[in-house]
């Protein structure tokens, strides 16, 4: 063994001679082997817990560092060849998903016919191709003027000119920024209407005003309109790349907001007023919530967006959305911190508007616990109620940096200017519906009173029909209805004369008649209410049929008969039969139940029958009011 071999009890990896490490969750080393530690000159604990970026920034180039994240993210194996600069040769990247994290095997490649150099020119422009760009960056040494450049309306002249004077634009405009441009500088087409120049130095304004002065003798795409825009930042020594390309693609993009505003795609547009009309739809607070933070998600490029609301000087975050492969958030769902010690989010709440860092790292109120979750771009947008701020919106890119434009950060506020209305209107919804539901029930209570029935019997049974409906899925909105049907299922009793109503004998045949008449009645009643529900209506005509078909006042058989009324009816027997009245003792629970279960198939429905004994097997005897376990309206 010589002295470069692994020493005893080395990993099995030590022994291959390729470049092998493996990168948890966050990107951070956990394993290198002998062959990468000799290639790169390290030492093993110069790189373990640190991220491939800190430690071996020279070997991050952007492709390696996208399939790292896309597997990471997907938990794929990924697979490339690359060109290495510095050893004027190729080789294979393979990336193979492990716990969570990565195993990383880069070996070299045997030089064959089909593998050349990278093409070093942009065949339209002559500018440095963006490969050929990532290898001679390696050796510009920081700090240096990171320009990020944007042809304007680009789409706009192929239109009027077609590609072909597309293409002439682009070469112009190329041509006049290598003319201009210092020796020294590199020039790159980024992408198809997108340039990078790196120009030795901190000078931005230097070099704004070359590029300024540069703009003003080109021909503009449409009047009124410069050729180019442009945003800067300076990459000083020991700053990531993409960190320094990311606060001035941020710069860049604030430079052209004016003209997405005024060329803002019809399809975004409508994409926008969909997501509005998506949100009226929804009935749930929840719902609500929860489907604004998956459209964002969607819309926007970032791993995690959160809901926190607020209250006093507590913040929380209560409903999340993230994509696969994102790390838990910390603090969990529902664990309240302080607002004065959460950074962005006291400023929110001083300023009362939207906060954001496309270069969260840097920020001066940024927090250690954002700051250990990778977190490295973030916006926060209030949420007002009643002029008062009760929520924040939070955007974070993990692991990643993410250039926050005004376009972003216009669709977050109007996301929250259209959750703050759909709450509202939930809101004002539900305290209407309670106005109304105090008042039915007040009229439950006087029928009650009227019909000699126990007191409570109305509150007893709503409450235990509700409970009934939840274990059968029924919606927020059907449960009020459940409720609201409950109290005013008797109405129709006010027609009956007190001879019959009180009568504490049997009924002859004409007035059993008058007293079946007062389901019809109570639902003739009832249609002169206006915006009573039709779900309601239905509790109060068709309580009294039955599953066989023996019931009044229609006879309606089976699932025929609206779900509400087969629901409360059992909770109306069942309370019933549990209470003492002028004409009956009143029976045990567990005969009340009995009864229930022997009239199933024959009075009530069998799958309601079959919920209800499972909440009486859980204790449910309708004697104490208020004790039904519904889902709260709205």
């Amino acid at each position: 063994m010589t002295d470069l071999a692994p020493a005893a009890g080395a990993h099995s990896f030590d022994w291959v001679d390729d470049v092998i490490f493996i990168l948890d969750s966050q990107e951070r080393f956990t394993f290198v082997n002998a062959f990468a530690l000799r290639a790169w000159n390290r030492r093993a604990q110069d790189l373990l817990g640190q991220t491939f970026e800190q430690a071996v920034p020279q070997k991050a180039t952007q492709e390696a560092k996208d399939a790292f994240r896309h597997a990471l993210r997907t938990q794929e194996r990924t697979e490339f060849d690359t060109f290495g600069a510095r050893n004027r040769a190729w080789f294979n990247v393979a990336v193979h998903p492990h716990q969570g994290g990565v195993i990383v095997h880069v070996k070299r490649l045997l030089r064959h016919a089909e593998m050349t150099v990278p093409s070093t020119f942009d065949a339209l422009t002559g500018c440095l191709t963006r490969a050929a760009f990532q290898i001679a960056m390696q050796d510009f040494s920081p700090p240096y003027v990171l320009a990020v450049l944007d042809l304007n309306l680009l789409k706009s002249v192929n239109t009027l000119h077609g590609h072909g004077g597309g293409d002439k634009h682009i070469r112009t405009v190329a041509h006049a920024l290598r003319e201009a441009l210092p020796a020294e500088s590199l020039l790159c087409r980024w992408g198809g209407d997108e340039f990078v120049i790196l120009v030795p130095g901190s000078d931005q304004e230097t070099l704004r005003a070359l590029l300024c002065r540069t703009n003003g003798t080109l021909a503009r795409p449409v009047p009124d309109t410069l050729a180019f825009t442009v945003g800067m930042a300076v990459r000083e020594q020991g700053m990531a790349f993409e960190r320094a390309f990311a606060v001035a693609d941020e710069h860049l993009q604030l430079q052209k907001e004016h003209l997405k505003q005024a060329t803002a795609s019809e399809r975004e547009a409508a994409s926008f007023v969909t997501f509005s009309q998506e949100l009226e739809a929804l009935r749930e607070p929840g719902e609500l919530i929860q489907h604004a933070l998956d459209r964002l998600l969607n819309l926007l490029d970032f791993d995690q967006a959160i809901y926190a609301p607020w209250e006093g000087e507590d913040n929380y975050a209560s409903h999340q959305a993230y994509r696969e492969g994102v790390s838990p958030l910390y603090p969990p769902l529902h664990v309240r911190v302080s607002i004065a010690q959460a950074g962005l989010v006291h400023q929110v709440q001083r300023t009362r508007s939207t906060a954001w860092s496309t270069d969260y790292m840097s920020d001066v109120v940024n927090t250690t616990v954002f700051l250990n979750q990778g977190v490295k771009s973030v916006i926060l947008t209030p949420v007002f109620s009643q002029g008062q701020i009760i929520a924040t919106i939070v955007l974070r890119a993990v692991n990643r940096w993410q250039t926050i434009t005004p376009h972003m950060r216009k669709v977050v506020e109007l996301t929250a200017l259209r959750l703050e209305h759909a709450l509202e209107l939930r809101r004002a919804v539900n305290q209407t519906r309670s106005t109304l539901e105090a008042g039915l029930l007040a009229l439950g209570v006087v029928l009650e009173a009227r019909d000699l029935e126990t007191q409570g019997h109305t509150t007893r049974a709503a409450d235990m029909a509700a409970s009934l409906g939840a274990s059968l899925g029924l919606t927020s909105s059907e449960l009020g209805h459940l409720r609201q049907g409950a109290y005013l299922h008797d109405l129709g009793k006010f027609s009956v004369p007190d001879e019959i109503l009180k009568k504490p004998g049997k009924f002859t045949p004409e007035e059993w008649a008058i007293m079946k008449g007062h389901v019809q009645q109570g639902h003739d009643l009832a249609t002169r209410i206006p915006g009573l529900p039709q779900d309601l209506l239905d509790i109060i005509r068709s309580h009294h049929e039955r599953w066989d078909g023996s019931g009044y006042p229609d006879g309606l058989s089976g699932t025929d008969i609206p779900l509400g009324a087969r629901i409360f009816a059992v909770c109306d027997v069942y309370d019933a039969l549990i209470s003492e009245r002028p004409y009956k003792h009143a029976w045990s629970p567990e005969e009340a139940v009995s009864e229930i279960e022997r009239e199933s198939g024959r009075h009530f429905d069998p799958e309601v029958v079959r919920a209800f004994l499972g909440l009486a097997g859980r204790g449910l005897s309708g004697r104490d009011e208020g004790n039904g376990t519904h889902e709260p309206l709205g």
